[in-house]
């Protein structure tokens, strides 16, 4: 039985929208009959990274790149052994194109091929601050699902999921920005 380590590492904040993905990734995982552990930055002990087939790094990118906790597990994982390992990651942006999160992969890639680990794959998410606030939340579950069915056959996965084109974002974020600008009028002519 495959055994997987799922490491959440981020900024306090953003757990509030990565906690759904990963849920999602133990629920699927678990209906595949795998072990799932669930870590992270303060709950996770490298001295027992050997005990998993594959680990699953779950992060919300942090100015396009990976989180500050990440490149501190990274290091504590620096005099382990994890040959056998294999490696993915869960990456998810703000941005609407989850392109945002090529820079992260090439960071956790350029880590897995300097410590001799075998990375496999990532599944990227665009628009994570509008994905899980909209009844669209079924298209990252199908989305994960395609993510955890490669990793259970142990397979090389790439996949790419967002909500919002260009011109979407732009209007929603107009929308928010207009909302702003006129609560922050009403706030000063409140205080006059």
């Amino acid at each position: 039985m495959d055994k997987v380590l799922l490491i959440f590492s981020g900024l306090e904040n953003s757990k509030q929208y990565v906690n759904p993905f990963l849920k999602y990734l133990e629920v699927y995982l678990e209906k595949k009959n795998v072990c799932v552990d669930t870590r992270d930055l303060n709950t996770f002990d490298e001295r027992t990274f050997f005990e998993y087939n594959q680990v699953i790094f779950v992060f919300m990118t942090t100015l396009d790149s990976v989180p500050s906790s990440m490149l501190e597990i990274f290091k504590k994982l620096e005099s382990q052994d994890k040959s056998h390992a294999e490696v993915y990651a869960l990456i998810a942006c703000d941005e609407y194109e989850s392109e945002k999160c090529d820079l992260s992969e090439k960071i956790i890639k350029n880590w897995c091929c300097r410590e001799n680990v075998k990375y496999k794959g990532s599944l990227k998410i665009g628009s994570t601050l509008f994905i899980m606030r909209t009844v669209c939340k079924f298209i990252v579950a199908n989305e994960i699902k395609k993510f955890v069915s490669s990793i259970c056959k142990h397979e090389n996965v790439s996949l790419n999921v967002t909500l919002l084109n260009e011109s979407m974002f732009m209007k929603k974020a107009n929308k928010y920005w207009d909302k702003e600008i006129r609560k922050e009028y009403k706030n000063k002519i409140n205080h006059k």
